[in-house]
């Protein structure tokens, strides 16, 4: 299992991951150093790992968002889909009943 090296605040930290993940890793680590950051300059003096949790959360409440974005997106693309066959329903419909009563004109008039 191969081994990335990522620095989150200040500290390098070794960490297994899967085959091939390593620059995944490292990116983000670099996002969650980047967070850490942030907090960092908006409360100096506050203990590291208050900054920490305070990163874990604004992490995970991100992530949270996004998945709800995500399904909200899912959602709606399921919506469509369903106008979309409705919609090709009733064209399907009105374009053979338009074809049957041509047919019955040509027909009538023969």
């Amino acid at each position: 299992m191969p081994e990335v090296s990522v620095q989150i605040a200040n500290r390098t930290y070794e960490l297994a991951c899967g085959e091939g993940e390593e620059a995944r890793v490292q990116e983000l680590a670099a996002y969650v150093d980047e967070k850490f950051a942030e907090l960092r300059r908006q409360m100096p003096g506050a203990p590291e790992i208050k900054l920490m949790v305070f990163a874990a959360l604004l992490l995970a409440d991100e992530s949270r968002e996004l998945r709800g974005i995500a399904k909200a997106a899912e959602s709606a693309r399921a919506t469509a889909t369903d106008s979309a066959e409705t919609l090709a329903t009733a064209l399907e419909e009105l374009i053979t009943s338009r074809v049957d009563k041509m047919s019955r004109k040509v027909s009538g008039a023969a």
